[in-house]
């Protein structure tokens, strides 16, 4: 028997509710799987998100105590540079002082030293001024006068020169001898002393050094020189060796 028109109808009808429902049940199951999805998706995010920030507030946290320790460190660094630079400001001040301390005392030790050499030359002048004229007497040498420390201007200081009428004796003196010293005497004092004393270019001009010390190598250089050597003797006396040979100037 063949369907009626009004019964496709009715059956297509149905069919398309059928399909319908179908339809919204599975949109709606659709909806429901998706809005489960969102919200396991917020959550998971959300979860990700407060892990995140607890992680970069952490980082900061160690940024942050970090950034501390180097201001501690920094401020330290500070202090014990301001307390070098201190350091050194004292020393500095301590050192000048120092060295305009030493250089009073070096001033004065000069000084010392100076006047002990003077008082030292004064001595040995008036030892062998004292004692020169008896002992050249001993080797037939007559003083009738002595002088110490003669000079006239633009010439060379003699320190004693003793005369008789025909003859002079001129003695260079000295605390410790060195050895240009005879050098010097023999090369300049000596030849320089009738043109730095006329009266005398007819006389007889010996020469001689003293010294309060003396090597032995250095009086046998004198002697060996023409000129007459004075030494001190162990009793405080001043002792007169004649070279070998003496030179006439």
């Amino acid at each position: 028997m063949s369907e009626s028109f009004e019964e496709k109808l009715d059956r297509l009808a149905d069919q398309l509710a059928r399909s319908s429902e179908e339809f919204d049940r599975r949109l709606a199951e659709s909806r429901a799987e998706s809005r489960a999805e969102h919200q396991r998706w917020m959550k998971q995010a959300d979860k990700q998100w407060a892990e995140s920030r607890a992680e970069h507030q952490r980082r900061m946290a160690e940024v942050d105590e970090r950034w501390a320790e180097h201001q501690r460190w920094k401020a330290d660094v500070d202090k014990e540079w301001a307390e070098h630079q201190r350091w050194m400001k004292e020393a500095d001040k301590r050192w000048k002082e120092s060295r305009a301390e030493h250089q009073r005392w070096m001033k004065q030790a000069d000084k010392r030293w100076g006047d002990i050499a003077n008082v030292q030359g004064e001595i040995a002048e008036d030892l062998f001024r004292r004692n020169a004229p008896a002992a050249l007497r001993s080797y037939g040498i007559r003083v009738d006068d002595v002088y110490t420390n003669l000079k006239v201007p633009g010439t060379r200081e003699y320190d004693i020169v003793l005369v008789n009428g025909s003859e002079a004796v001129v003695l260079e003196i000295k605390n410790k001898l060195r050895s240009d010293d005879i050098a010097k005497f023999l090369r300049t004092q000596l030849p320089q002393f009738k043109t730095a004393f006329p009266r005398y270019e007819q006389y007889k001009v010996y020469g001689g050094i003293g010294a309060l010390v003396m090597s032995r190598e250095q009086e046998a250089a004198v002697s060996g020189s023409g000129l007459f050597v004075l030494t001190q003797s162990e009793d405080g006396a001043a002792h007169l060796k004649e070279p070998e040979t003496l030179h006439v100037w």
